[in-house]
């Protein structure tokens, strides 16, 4: 039995997430289904983490086992060909028999975009946003985050985990003129962290929250503390780590 690890990029604006939901399309779901029809086997596929509806991957990595002995690039090739224009693979290739993609992987790398203007080019990527926000204050409070920390106050109520601990090893703003990118990494993430830590900074950043009460948010592990979740469009999965 082969084990074959897929990278793979996919615009997440018209998919329902990433893990199969009954009647919805899902980038899971569509792969299954297409490899399953090209191998004439039933295929299950193993993704590094579950991307909510409207996010979207670079770099998101995924696993599944065949019996079929078909070379990688005709299999990559054969794949491409059966997916709809916003799902690729980028590279397909060979795996240890016991390589899982979510449980295999050490870090994982996010990157959450705001804009500041109407743009129809990054109207998908981007978080678009109407008001002003301090960026001396964002840099401080990516700073404070990193290290290790639970964030059950930036999970979301459907977080299916019993641990909330999670280490950041990068979180750091870029400040362009039209774009400001906020950057983080993590051995793990929670479910909607990534958008509720940029939409709790924003708020703080722009003087909706104190932006002093990061760590205490962090301590009292209570989600109403936080601020809101930012918008799905802005945020993408860059690279799983292994």
């Amino acid at each position: 039995m082969r084990n074959i690890k897929l990278n793979i990029e996919y615009d997440g604006t018209d998919f329902a997430g990433w893990q199969v939901q009954p009647g919805q399309r899902t980038v899971q779901g569509l792969l299954e289904e297409k490899l399953s029809s090209m191998l004439e086997e039933k295929i299950s596929v193993l993704g590094s983490g579950r991307t909510d509806a409207g996010v979207h991957a670079a770099g998101q990595v995924a696993n599944f086992k065949t019996s079929r002995d078909i070379p990688l690039k005709a299999f990559e090739e054969g794949l491409n060909s059966l997916l709809p224009r916003d799902v690729a693979i980028i590279k397909a290739e060979e795996a240890a028999e016991e390589f899982h993609a979510r449980f295999d992987a050490k870090n994982r790398r996010y990157r959450y975009q705001i804009v500041f203007r109407r743009s129809p080019l990054r109207e998908r990527y981007a978080w678009r946003m109407t008001y002003k926000a301090d960026p001396a204050i964002l840099k401080s409070l990516a700073a404070q985050m990193l290290g290790q920390h639970d964030f059950t106050a930036f999970a979301s109520a459907q977080a299916e985990v019993n641990n909330f601990i999670c280490l950041i090893e990068k979180a750091e703003w870029i400040f362009a003129d039209d774009m400001w990118t906020f950057e983080i990494k993590a051995n793990r993430f929670l479910h909607n962290m990534v958008r509720i830590l940029v939409g709790t900074m924003i708020d703080m950043a722009r003087g909706q929250m104190d932006h002093n009460d990061l760590l205490k948010i962090l301590e009292a592990k209570d989600r109403t503390l936080a601020g809101k979740t930012a918008p799905a469009c802005g945020l993408c999965l860059m690279e799983v780590l292994y």
